[in-house]
């Protein structure tokens, strides 16, 4: 059977070839599908773990207060602040108050911190720099500001902006846009907030603090330190939740999609073994008056088709070693497999439900 396999496959080019784009059509599809759904599982591992490894320390009515040093810690203080030489960004339509007091009017929401890139906004991905570094513990008098800020006053990394008479030199630039309400202040706009060093402040007080830590002892004692009659100690999750929300709908559209492309080879690749197991009845009836039984048969035909694969098999396994998705290559191969079998046991069921007498009886 396998002899026989081999010897129809190269003996029937076109029908070969027909076969080989159909079957690299369904193994392409899947391995790119199943290779999509091991990075989503992936990231999705990396965001629970990140999301679980913060803990959070704010007071419950939103005040502030003295921060207590912890190893690989971020401060947070937020304030508004009035930008000296420079315009804020405005907004077309939305509140306006026109007995607004002067110190209100051109002010930015200024937020110190000691590592912008462990911010909730930049972690999340709301924010994202496009230009300079971040802040660190080791700056003083830096700053970070949106992309839109900077266009409206011609700024550019290194230029120097002021906030109140201090002078701060602009590190990086960051774009993106966070939940916004708006009152009618200019500060209440993504594009009006700020992030300068913590040091710059010299102050001790925060309005928020960040551990980052997935050892339960250091939660404990975080609790120890920060009552919860007037603090708030939580596992900081909702920075991911929405991060992980998006994963798992591509998730869920990239499995349908898989069991799309399943369904479709199942059809596409029986209705095209129906019609030529048609063709090759008198081979068949042949192979019949020989001895040989109808599962040799389909054996054969499945060989056949086996055979046509390994070529894509060996390329598509190429390619998954380069990217490191082994383990997909080989779901995708197995599926690949089983639609196969399946096919040809659909496809030769006008061979398993009649008897061989009346397929004999055709020949004639």
């Amino acid at each position: 059977m396998i002899h026989n396999a081999y010897a129809y496959i190269t003996r029937k080019k076109v029908r070969t070839g027909i076969l080989f784009l159909i079957l690299m059509v369904i193994l392409i599809s899947l391995y790119g599908c199943l290779s999509i759904l091991s990075y989503n599982a992936q990231l999705e591992r990396s965001l629970y773990s990140a999301s679980h490894s913060s803990i959070v320390i704010q007071k419950k009515d939103g005040s502030e207060f003295e921060h207590t040093s912890f190893e690989n810690s971020v401060y947070e203080y937020e304030f508004v602040s009035k930008l000296e030489d420079a315009k804020v960004v405005s907004i077309k339509q939305g509140v306006t108050l026109d007995s607004l007091p002067e110190e209100y009017k051109n002010v930015v929401s200024v937020v110190g911190t000691n590592n912008t890139s462990k911010h909730v906004l930049f972690r999340s991905g709301v924010f994202t720099l496009t230009s300079g570094k971040n802040i660190d513990s080791k700056d003083k008098n830096s700053i970070l500001i949106h992309s839109d800020l900077a266009k409206k006053n011609h700024l550019k990394v290194g230029d120097t902006i002021c906030l109140n008479s201090h002078t701060y030199t602009i590190k990086g630039i960051f774009e993106g846009k966070k939940h916004e309400t708006y009152t009618g202040l200019s500060s209440d706009l993504s594009e009006n907030t700020v992030f300068v060093d913590y040091h710059s402040l010299n102050s001790n007080l925060v309005n928020k603090m960040t551990v980052f830590s997935r050892d339960e002892t250091t939660f404990k004692q975080v609790q120890s330190l920060y009552p919860s009659s007037e603090y708030v100690v939580s596992k900081d999750t909702n920075a991911y939740q929405s991060s992980l929300e998006s994963v798992q709908s591509v998730k869920h559209m990239i499995q349908i999609l898989s069991f799309s492309i399943i369904g479709c080879g199942l059809v596409v690749l029986s209705l095209v073994l129906v019609l030529w197991l048609r063709d090759r009845i008198h081979e068949i009836g042949i192979l019949l008056s020989i001895g040989k039984s109808k599962m040799e048969i389909i054996v054969q035909f499945i060989f056949e088709l086996v055979f046509i694969s390994i070529p894509l098999g060996i390329v598509v396994c190429v390619i998954s070693l380069v990217f490191n998705q082994v383990s997909s290559f080989l779901l995708s191969y197995g599926l690949l497999m089983s639609i196969i079998i399946v096919s040809v046991l659909i496809a030769s069921l006008m061979i398993m439900i009649k008897k061989p007498r009346e397929i004999l009886s055709k020949l004639s």
